[in-house]
C-alpha cells in the first residue's frame, strides 16, 4: 500500500481554546520564520461552523485549527509524497504534528493552551489507495501498532475505525493514560 496523504489531529484539552483569529495571527507569523519548510499563505474560514477555522498553507503540507468533527484541535495534512515505509511515514506525520502543537502552545503565550497528547485522529486522505474498509486497516495496522507503542511509550491504546464507507479512512487513537505533547515528542526522538 502506498500510504501518502496522511493527516493527524491532536485535540485541545477540555475547556482550552484559541480563537481562529489568534491562530490566524500565529500562523501568519510562521510564514517568514520557518526555515525547514515552505509556508505560503493563511486563510480564515472561521465563518464556517465545524470546519478548518484557520488554515496555514504550505508547499508540502497544510496545518489548520480544525473543528470538522466538532472538537477543536490542530490538524496536519501531508500533501506531497515522502519516502520510507508506512511506519516511517506515520512516525514523520505524528512527529511533525506534535512539533507544530508544541510551537502553537508556545506561541499562544498568555492564552496557555495545551493539547491532549493521549488522543489523536489519523486520516488517510486517499480513497483510491486507502478505502475506508477492513483491508486498509489490516494493511497498516502492524506498522501503526509499532508507531503507537513508540509514541505512547508502551501504554495500552485503543484504535477505533470510522466504519462509514462514505468517509475517508480514519482512526480515533486513544492511550489509556494522559500524555503531554513534550513527552510524545521525546518518545519519538
Amino acid at each position: 500500500m502506498d500510504l501518502q496523504r496522511i493527516n493527524v489531529k491532536f485535540y485541545l484539552r477540555d475547556g482550552e481554546a484559541i480563537s481562529p483569529e489568534e491562530a490566524f495571527r500565529i500562523f501568519n507569523s510562521w510564514i517568514p520564520t520557518t526555515a525547514d519548510e515552505i509556508l505560503v499563505d493563511v486563510a480564515d474560514y472561521s465563518h464556517i461552523a465545524e470546519a478548518q477555522q484557520a488554515l496555514l498553507v504550505g508547499h508540502d503540507a497544510n496545518y489548520c485549527l480544525d473543528t470538522t468533527d466538532g472538537r477543536k484541535g490542530l490538524m496536519y495534512s501531508r500533501k506531497r509524497p515522502v519516502d520510507g515505509s508506512i511506519a516511517e511515514r506515520l512516525r514523520d506525520a505524528f512527529a511533525t504534528t506534535l512539533k507544530t502543537c508544541a510551537r502553537l502552545e508556545r506561541d499562544a503565550g498568555g492564552d496557555g493552551i495545551r493539547f491532549r497528547g493521549e488522543e489523536a485522529l489519523l486520516i488517510v486522505n486517499d480513497r483510491l489507495n486507502a478505502p475506508n474498509d477492513e483491508e486498509t486497516l489490516a494493511a497498516i495496522e502492524p506498522e501503526l501498532d509499532t508507531v503507537l507503542r513508540e509514541l505512547f511509550g508502551g501504554a495500552e491504546t485503543v484504535v477505533e475505525r470510522n466504519g462509514d464507507a462514505k468517509q475517508l479512512f480514519s482512526l480515533q487513537l486513544r492511550a489509556r493514560r494522559e500524555f503531554d505533547i513534550d513527552t510524545l515528542i521525546e518518545n519519538l526522538s
